[in-house]
């Protein structure tokens, strides 16, 4: 993985240009979903937030249980908290009380 060259604040993903958040490059490896790029510890270490991974890469995903070999994704390094609320409701997270 390796960085982009954008960088500004992460709001909300859909707040915010693709080009102007701070990302890392993923290239997908066989067997990998979204499910298990989001779960891996140098992306969130958190398989709920795979819908952040699925927004921020919708021009090329356009079915989030399909992804490819190869396949190069861009992966938002921030997430604040309310991206990360919706993703964990969007995701099925169960609720942390």
């Amino acid at each position: 993985m390796r960085r982009s060259a954008a960088a500004l604040c992460f709001s909300t993903l859909l707040a915010v240009p693709a080009q102007a958040v701070e990302s890392i490059e993923h290239r997908v490896e066989s067997g990998e979903s979204l499910w298990s790029i989001a779960a891996q510890e140098d992306v969130y270490a958190d398989p709920y937030l795979w819908p952040v991974i699925y927004k921020f890469n919708r021009d090329q995903i356009k079915d989030p249980g399909r992804i490819y070999p190869d396949q190069v994704l861009q992966i938002p390094i921030h997430v604040d908290d309310a991206t990360r609320r919706q993703a964990h409701g969007e995701s099925g997270a169960p609720s942390s009380r």
